[in-house]
């Protein structure tokens, strides 16, 4: 169910207990030569929908499109929120969620440059409505980090940015937006075997990356793997982990406001 499409009796009628509302977050940024702006918002929202169709009892709120893209910010068009507006603005949509009652609330992330703000989210969010709520948070592909990988054509560095992973997505869900005639691989040195750029890999080191530094073109990996083909077997995967979260979060106990 897509909330936005909901009446407000509608909306009413909803199990509180039982319905896990989710809120998509993304970016508008740079996707390399080949991709839209949008990608990281459209394929959480899409991923999202996908899987609250699924689950059943499950509705998404639309995304609020912007994200935290600071690293991002030499390549035009690209637009960022400070991490603080971000931050306010899930705060406050969460908030209203509560005060209607609803006790499951999932964001669903899909920018990599979000992270930090979505475990600062669930953390204080967990906090504020604790006995009220539970709040989750989740960056989609990592969810279904071990899926992706048994399908992963190219070597580690090749799924970053515009890569392989999301270019196939894009390809699978609007081929329309993809160019992929103007596709460039890159394999970008991060500079240190303490961090990575690719996505499924993971770093214990926290450091800025400006992505115009690490490629000219914007792109980190091989989008040239990519095929809608692929595509619509990673969007198969990562909807299917996402299913399987939202069911075991209905049964996360909720526990009793202390006195």
């Amino acid at each position: 169910m897509r909330w936005e499409e909901l009446s407000s009796p509608d909306v009413a009628s909803l199990d509180r207990e039982r319905t896990v509302v989710m809120l998509p977050l993304g970016s508008v940024e740079q996707h390399g030569n080949h991709m839209p702006l949008g990608t990281d918002t459209m394929l959480a929202h899409a991923v999202s929908l996908a899987a609250a169709e699924r689950a059943r009892d499950a509705v998404v709120l639309p995304p609020p499109w912007f994200g935290f893209s600071v690293h991002h910010m030499r390549f035009p068009g690209s637009v960022t929120l400070r991490a603080e507006t971000l931050i306010a603005v899930a705060e406050d949509v969460v908030a209203s969620l509560v005060q209607h009652g609803f006790r499951r609330i999932l964001i669903v992330n899909g920018h990599g440059g979000n992270a930090g703000v979505i475990d600062l989210l669930a953390s204080t969010l967990g906090y504020r409505h604790y006995g009220a709520a539970r709040i989750a948070a989740l960056t989609y592909f990592h969810l279904a980090r071990q899926a992706i990988a048994k399908l992963r054509r190219s070597e580690p560095g090749g799924m970053g940015h515009a890569c392989e992973f999301e270019t196939a997505m894009v390809q699978h869900l609007r081929p329309d937006l993809v160019r992929i005639e103007k596709a460039d691989a890159t394999y970008p040195d991060p500079g240190s075997p303490y961090l990575t750029t690719d996505l499924l890999g993971s770093s214990a080191i926290r450091t800025y990356h400006d992505f115009a530094d690490l490629s000219s073109k914007g792109t980190l990996g091989d989008p040239l793997l990519a095929s809608p083909e692929a595509g619509s077997a990673f969007f198969e995967a990562v909807v299917g982990a996402l299913c399987a979260f939202i069911e075991d979060f209905r049964g996360w106990r909720i526990p009793e406001s202390p006195k």
